[in-house]
């Protein structure tokens, strides 16, 4: 992959993070199914889950997972974390999970590039509607 993926992922993560709700900011210990749908009508439906942290001289990586228990595909979900170490802010990431048809679960991991995190709160950010 080039640099320029990259860059444009990270640039994608830092614009997904502008449209994360404040309270998902400021709610590093809750659940990350509460984050999702704080306050968000849209999310209903929609389960968020976050795996193990696994860190090396890269980064961080995290795999996260989304259940649309809605009767319908939701053709995108955006996931953004909030990474910590020790307790201090550590960096943000994020993805993009693609088509997850209704009674399905989407996966894709979330790389933080650099920083070692030992901890991290993950939201839906934004969801689209399916492709024809």
């Amino acid at each position: 992959m080039s640099h320029t993926f990259f860059r444009r992922r990270a640039l994608f993560a830092t614009l997904s993070l502008a449209v994360l709700p404040a309270t998902a900011l400021l709610l590093p210990g809750a659940a990350p199914a509460a984050l999702a749908q704080a306050g968000d009508a849209r999310f209903a439906g929609l389960s968020l889950t976050h795996g193990d942290l696994f860190t090396d001289d890269v980064g961080t990586v995290m795999g996260v997972t989304v259940t649309n228990n809605t009767a319908a595909t939701v053709g995108s979900v955006t996931v953004a974390c909030r990474f910590t170490a020790k307790g201090k802010p550590a960096g943000l990431a994020g993805t993009t999970i693609y088509n997850i048809v209704a009674g399905a679960t989407g996966q894709d991991r979330v790389n933080l590039m650099g920083p070692k995190a030992d901890a991290a709160s993950c939201a839906i950010t934004a969801i689209g509607p399916p492709l024809n």
